[in-house]
């Protein structure tokens, strides 16, 4: 649907595109309540801002009291990066309609996401250093799909490619693997039902956090609708709010391990307490793909890395803390 709304004249030039753009989310906005198009089985739209009938008395009263100023042309430039972005969220905009907002505004726009030979590319590099590093790991994408598993971190969990190569391709997924009860790790994991919890609550939190600006996106509706279908899932993503504490999830990333079961060894006794690292292939550039490493927590989880013949870092040298 093309909006093209009327500006009034008395709008300053370097505000033009800035209330032009404004005005057409207003229209969208207000022809996709009477469309009452939403119908997904979770609650996409709601937020803190709450509802809204997506007129210019309620934009201005709710994020941008100057935006009638603006309009008579008293304001002579847009408003800065942080009150556009707020802007956006008041809007519920997808990235692409985030990203016009910045640019009307004569600012820099969100980075976009890696895909098609770019983020082949990325993924090839970030293969190369995960496939090296002294440790099981795997590659994750901003989805959450699984791109690379380790020969290691398969090992572990006594899963041959060929078993690996007959999962539904929609499965390879970090929520997948820890909610499906018919996928192989599910069992392993769930013999601590508390660290698996705290686990699922902090993937989940991570999903969010890694995703604030894509919430509206077709891509990740589908992925949440896909996860919903999932026993608990629906549970345990209702708990998790960015914006509130929960007791469950740790405060530090020191904090977070992972309890799971060896089902190589077929020893029913047998645990591994792992801690994730999450390692980004740039410098000093933490976007997705990133590799996901689990390291041995204690002498005796070293010892059953050993003796199953899996890779960890014990023989760095011991370096130098610097206070």
């Amino acid at each position: 649907m093309e909006i093209r709304p009327s500006l009034p004249i008395t709008v300053h030039p370097d505000c033009v595109e800035f209330v032009r753009v404004i005005e057409e989310l207003l229209l969208l906005r207000q022809h996709e309540i009477g469309q009452q198009h939403q119908t997904l089985p979770f609650v996409a739209r709601e937020d803190d801002w709450g509802p809204r009938k997506w007129h210019r008395t309620e934009f201005e009263d709710m994020v941008y009291s100057s935006y009638k100023r603006m309009r008579q042309g008293h304001i002579t430039r847009p408003p800065r990066r942080e009150v556009v972005m707020e802007i956006a969220d008041y809007f519920q905009c997808t990235r692409m309609e985030r990203n016009r907002l910045l640019l009307a505004a004569h600012t820099f726009p969100v980075e976009s996401y890696l895909t098609g030979a770019e983020l082949e590319h990325v993924l090839r590099v970030a293969t190369e250093v995960a496939s090296v590093l002294p440790m099981p790991t795997m590659i994750i994408n901003r989805d959450w799909r699984i791109h690379y598993l380790s020969e290691s971190l398969l090992r572990l969990y006594d899963i041959s490619p060929k078993q690996l190569a007959e999962f539904p391709a929609s499965s390879i997924n970090m929520l997948q693997l820890l909610f499906d009860p018919t996928l192989p790790l599910y069992p392993n994991l769930m013999i601590n039902h508390a660290s698996w919890e705290q686990m699922a609550l902090w993937t989940i939190h991570g999903f969010k956090m890694a995703n604030l600006l894509s919430t509206y996106e077709p891509w990740y509706r589908q992925v949440v609708m896909q996860f919903m279908q999932l026993p608990e899932f629906s549970r345990y993503w209702q708990q998790v709010h960015l914006e509130k504490y929960i007791e469950a999830v740790p405060t530090s990333s020191a904090d977070v391990r992972l309890e799971t079961s060896v089902p190589c060894l077929q020893d029913p006794s047998c645990s591994l307490s792992l801690r994730p690292l999450v390692i980004s292939t740039g410098y000093f550039h933490y976007t997705f793909p990133q590799i996901i490493g689990f390291l041995p927590i204690s002498k005796e989880d070293q010892a059953i890395f050993e003796k199953i013949g899996l890779p960890y870092p014990s023989s760095l040298s011991a370096g130098q803390f610097v206070p």
